[in-house]
């Protein structure tokens, strides 16, 4: 057994050590955070005939827009960081004098495909204005994108940044770890999956899916069929007039819009309350049931079949399109 003596002693060594472990480990995190230093470079790329770009960045953001026909003109804003101030200025001017660009005839390619210079220690945003006739492939690890204006298609990704595009000229495809989604005036098809973020479509001309593991959902004026799914966050849609399917979790759902002729739309909430807003020249069968909430009409109805306080099958116009909508324990409202 150690005498008590030994016992200050080897308490006395404990305490050294883990003053020492903890200066180490604080000189360690201030070198890692080093000094930030910022510069720019501009670079330009002449083409011709359709454009193909790739893009990716580790933290940095992306900015696309449309530009001059035959160019690729690039803006980079870099963040080096280094152990020291003349590590971070050494890195800084290479980069400035020989950034990630590279040209094979129209394939431009931006920055590394999902990594950058330093574990993500570095960073640069880039703007970029090219012919609109663009095909952009964009892959951000935690930095935002924005791309406006280009033909497409576009293929866009970003860990934890914001998503947003504009005035696409054909589909597009987006996933989103946790940033938000916007889309708006897209010609073609839509496609958008993300793990917890938001997403807006507004205006989109082709078919929209999307899908999130927990954020809401919002979808304006769509021209064709709308397929929207989420875990637990609420779903707005407005103005829809073709096929419709709708699934949350626990969140409530507002589906505004006229079916027309022959389209179904079939609407289920887990518990959750349904709103359905459609106009007084709408016509469809409706089916509608919950669990243990109440179901509230406040539009002329011609009843059908069997009807009770928690389901309701009802003709609205003619009938000739088809509405069911079903939630476990939420209310159901038609307006």
């Amino acid at each position: 057994m150690a005498s008590p003596m030994d016992m200050i002693r080897y308490g006395k060594r404990n305490v050294v050590i883990a003053v020492a472990i903890t200066a180490a480990a604080a000189m360690t995190a201030g070198c890692m955070s080093g000094p930030d230093i910022q510069g720019t470079f501009n670079r330009t790329f002449n083409v011709n005939g359709p454009v193909q770009l790739e893009v990716g960045t580790g933290s940095g953001d992306v900015h696309v827009t449309v530009g001059s026909s035959g160019q690729v003109q690039i803006h980079g804003v870099i963040h080096a960081r280094g152990w020291s101030d003349a590590d971070a200025r050494d890195k800084l001017n290479r980069l400035e004098s020989n950034p990630p660009l590279s040209q094979d005839n129209n394939l431009i390619r931006v920055g590394g495909m999902g990594t950058d210079f330093n574990a993500g220690r570095d960073s640069i945003d880039y703007t970029i204005a090219v012919p609109a006739n663009t095909e952009l492939h964009c892959r951000a690890g935690s930095g935002g994108v924005d791309v406006n204006g280009i033909q497409g298609p576009a293929n866009l990704s970003s860990g934890s940044g914001d998503v947003a595009a504009s005035g696409i000229g054909s589909d597009i495809q987006v996933a989103a770890g946790s940033g938000r989604v916007k889309i708006f005036g897209v010609q073609g098809q839509t496609q958008v999956t993300t793990g917890s973020g938001d997403i807006a479509v507004h205006d989109a001309k082709g078919v929209v899916r999307i899908h999130s593991g927990s954020g809401a959902l919002d979808v304006e004026n769509p021209s064709d069929r709308v397929v929207a799914e989420t875990g637990s966050g609420d779903i707005t849609v407005n103005g829809a007039t073709a096929d419709l399917r709708v699934r949350t979790g626990s969140g409530n759902v507002t589906a505004g819009g006229n079916p027309g002729a022959m389209n179904y739309w079939d609407i289920h909430a887990s518990s959750g309350d349904v709103v359905l807003q459609i106009p007084s020249n709408a016509s469809f069968e409706l089916h509608a049931h919950t669990g243990s909430g109440d179901i509230d009409t406040k539009i002329p109805i011609v009843m059908e079949g069997t009807t009770n306080k928690h389901e309701l099958r009802a003709r609205i116009g003619d009938g000739k399109a088809r509405v069911e909508i079903q939630t476990s324990s939420g209310n159901i409202t038609l307006r």
